[in-house]
């Protein structure tokens, strides 16, 4: 069964058991939607990647890409990894959240093997989407901690998870945000990475939590997904917003660090 031709007959086949449509009978589930079984090559995603992203010189100047919102648009993601492939110059790629479109064991999966065909290391923050079901435990054992953080070139990234709603309207750990954020002057810059901006849903704009971290913090470039709109701009005060669209939209970005600076370009494939 096709990718898209399994999810539709996934939510048919639920709606058709809570009708009771189904009584008695076994669901032709695949996989249950709370089955925890990884494989090994797709656990701990996030640490094997790090492994493999060494710096080979002093030079501060890089790019990495970012994608964001892949759900189930999977011919779309493959050509974003193809297109990805074919270029020189990105030193890994991050993946802005909602990877899955239902959080289930088989997206995951289908997710984890396009993103196995790059030839850059990759990271990725949590999306909404990728809370459902048991969807956080497999994220959890698919890529690692929600939150995390590394350091490249001179250049910090804080991978956070800033859902709310799914995770049943509790706040994330915005104390770890906060504290991560600081610059002890180690970093020329300082880039978070979470799936929700604080214009969006779930937040309340430009005096949400979210956002006052951010202009507290100095923050230059805060980096996201969730809007299915691709904007870079400034909404409120000094951090710049870059938010990707959905993979669908046929684009994804480069971003260009340069002792400190940056620069994006939105790059249609």
């Amino acid at each position: 069964m096709i990718r898209r031709d399994f999810i539709k007959t996934n939510g048919l086949v639920c709606l058709s058991a809570i009708l009771g449509v189904f009584p008695g009978c076994s669901l032709p589930y695949e996989y249950s939607p709370y089955d925890n079984e990884v494989k090994n090559k797709f656990r701990d995603l996030t640490a094997k990647n790090l492994d493999k992203i060494k710096i080979v010189n002093n030079n501060k100047t890089f790019k990495f890409a970012f994608i964001t919102d892949t759900h189930t648009f999977y011919d779309e993601f493959n050509n974003a990894v193809t297109a990805l492939n074919k270029r020189d110059d990105i030193d890994f790629v991050i993946h802005g959240g909602d990877l899955t479109l239902s959080a289930l064991h088989k997206e995951f999966t289908w997710c984890n093997e396009i993103l196995e065909n790059l030839n850059v290391p990759f990271f990725t923050v949590i999306g909404n989407h990728d809370f459902l079901s048991n969807g956080e435990r497999l994220y959890q054992t698919s890529f690692g901690e929600n939150n995390y953080t590394f350091t490249y070139k001179g250049c910090k990234f804080v991978m956070f998870d800033n859902i709310v709603w799914e995770r049943k309207n509790t706040n994330p750990d915005f104390d770890w945000f906060n504290d991560n954020l600081k610059n002890d002057g180690s970093a020329d810059l300082v880039i978070p990475v979470s799936h929700i901006p604080p214009y969006a849903d779930q937040y309340d704009g430009e005096d949400s939590i979210l956002n006052q971290i951010l202009e507290n913090n100095n923050i230059k470039l805060s980096i996201h997904g969730h809007t299915h709109s691709f904007y870079h701009g400034k909404k409120y005060g000094k951090t710049d917003f870059l938010v990707g669209g959905d993979i669908a939209d046929n684009h994804y970005q480069v971003i260009t660090i340069d002792n400190g600076n940056y620069s994006i370009e939105n790059i249609a494939f």
